[in-house]
């Protein structure tokens, strides 16, 4: 785990992702992991492109308070256990 103090700019816990940034139609987190794991045909490969190659992309935060972009590889962020993701706003 990194500190948190020394997190480098453009990157979030995943954890404070999701605590602090709705999903997109502010269903809920639970309710949008739900409907991507119903979504594996999608998710499969990008899961396995993550876990390969990471993250390439970063999550779009809005300053709106919600992921405008980037749910799928939230998704597989967690499933992964990928503590830390890169982030633009």
């Amino acid at each position: 785990m990194t500190d948190r103090a020394t997190l480098p700019d453009g990157y979030y816990y995943l954890a404070d992702l999701l605590a602090f940034f709705r999903d997109g139609d502010e269903h809920g987190w639970d309710q949008e992991f739900a409907y991507l794991a119903t979504r594996w045909d999608e998710m499969g490969p990008l899961v396995a492109s993550i876990r390969s190659e990471g993250i390439r992309e970063p999550i779009l935060l809005g300053t709106d308070g919600r992921v405008w972009d980037g749910h799928h590889r939230i998704y597989a962020a967690h499933l992964l256990g990928i503590e830390v993701i890169p982030v633009t706003r």
